[in-house]
């Protein structure tokens, strides 16, 4: 099991992309992060093609089936879940922060103080 500090930060976002695949290419690679099955492309009609659901997850891109996108756009959580091989774990929603520097500097304050108190 990994283990990871309490203040460890995870950044990720979602996006879609968009493949010219042609029939017969090889897309037994194209397997969803998240539960491990196809991620075969769905319709996009914002773009009118199909595309990908993925995800870059602190800088590592992965392929979302159709379902984990759309679960991860509405609840999020499972991306880190399974990035940390951590399924039991609490995800609670945090205030809003100008950008991910103030977030930094408050998990290096608190990695710096350890389990010291802070009065």
């Amino acid at each position: 099991m990994n283990r990871h500090e309490r203040c460890d930060i995870v950044e990720t976002r979602l996006g879609r992309v968009s493949f010219d695949i042609k029939p017969g290419d090889d897309v037994s690679r194209d397997i969803c992060f998240v539960c491990e099955k196809p991620a075969t492309a769905w319709w996009y009609a914002k773009r009118g093609r199909m595309a990908h659901g993925l995800a870059d997850i602190n800088g590592q891109i992965v392929l979302l089936c159709e379902q984990c996108f759309t679960t991860e756009e509405r609840d999020g959580g499972a991306l880190i879940r399974k990035f940390w091989n951590a399924p039991d774990l609490k995800i609670t929603k945090g205030g809003a922060y100008g950008d991910i520097g103030e977030i930094r500097d408050i998990a290096g304050a608190i990695k710096e103080r350890g389990n010291k108190p802070t009065n």
